[in-house]
């Protein structure tokens, strides 16, 4: 049986939602290609990480590496309130890289917030969701430095673990999906020549195999799931950089800006152009 996956494509490089309520679960596996901080702040939950089923109880962190499958289910019927941040390596600093070796490359961590560090975990998420929400100078380099204070925490608690996490028995095979490495195969390389021939001979799989499969557990074919890739990054770049549309381009795997021009205008009903002076005078007003 095909294992159904929704795959999440955002457009900023930081992102903090919070949720709370009483039944509320993942109806399909996920996985998306930012770094993720889930905290929860009431109740009990199941989360599912490749295969593997952790209790995640009130205090909890749990840190998923990017391109990793991972889903939530309801324990009970009890209330629940988490926070989710949601970010890429290129929103902090380089020297702060090894933290994400250790939380999210060699994981994934489900560390339980011990209780002299409770208060202080939550007043640094909270911060974070109150000045994601506000349009203040500098604003992303507060919520940076937030997120690098979150993140150190984070590495101690996980030195100086006092709990041994509950691990529930195995749900799936541990054997990887091959969709699911084609798809992180997708992210990693979206700037390259990708084809079902190069996916082929990379992965020694049939190319009517892959193409069939792949429509079948993402829902579309897989030249429309990398230009809807490429096209989110080109968002990206387009807000948040002063990059020419040419560069942009090819930065995001296409041969030239009219390529780009084509493909964008039709997923998105706007030319690049257009995209980046709309999205620019939302962000300031």
């Amino acid at each position: 049986m095909v294992q159904e996956v929704s795959v999440s494509l955002r457009e900023q490089s930081y992102y903090i939602n919070y949720s709370s309520g009483y039944n509320s679960s993942m109806t399909t596996h996920h996985m998306h290609q930012d770094y993720e901080i889930f905290y929860l702040f009431k109740g009990e939950r199941i989360y599912l990480i490749n295969g593997k089923e952790y209790i995640v109880r009130k205090d909890h962190l749990v840190f998923i590496n990017k391109n990793v499958l991972h889903k939530t289910l309801v324990m009970n019927n009890e209330l629940y309130e988490r926070f989710v941040i949601n970010f890429r390596e290129s929103f902090i600093s380089f020297n702060e890289h090894h933290l994400i070796k250790q939380l999210f490359e060699d994981g994934p961590h489900v560390i339980p917030v011990s209780e002299n560090k409770k208060t202080l975990i939550y007043n640094i998420i909270k911060s974070q969701i109150n000045e994601y929400y506000k349009n203040q100078k500098d604003k992303d380099t507060y919520i940076r430095s937030l997120l690098t204070q979150l993140l150190v925490e984070s590495t101690r608690l996980l030195e100086e673990k006092h709990k041994t996490i509950t691990e529930l028995h195995q749900q799936q095979n541990p054997n990887k999906n091959e969709i699911t490495d084609v798809i992180k195969f997708i992210h990693d390389h979206y700037e390259s020549a990708i084809s079902l021939n190069l996916l082929s001979h990379h992965f020694h799989l049939n190319e009517q195999y892959i193409s069939r499969l792949f429509k079948k557990t993402t829902g579309c074919s897989l030249i429309v799931y990398l230009n809807a890739v490429r096209v989110n990054e080109a968002k990206r770049l387009l807000i948040e950089s002063n990059m020419k549309i040419n560069l942009i381009a090819k930065k995001v795997g296409y041969s030239n800006n009219i390529h780009l021009w084509r493909v964008f205008k039709k997923l998105t009903g706007e030319s690049p152009n257009q995209y980046r002076i709309t999205n620019l005078n939302t962000l300031k007003m």
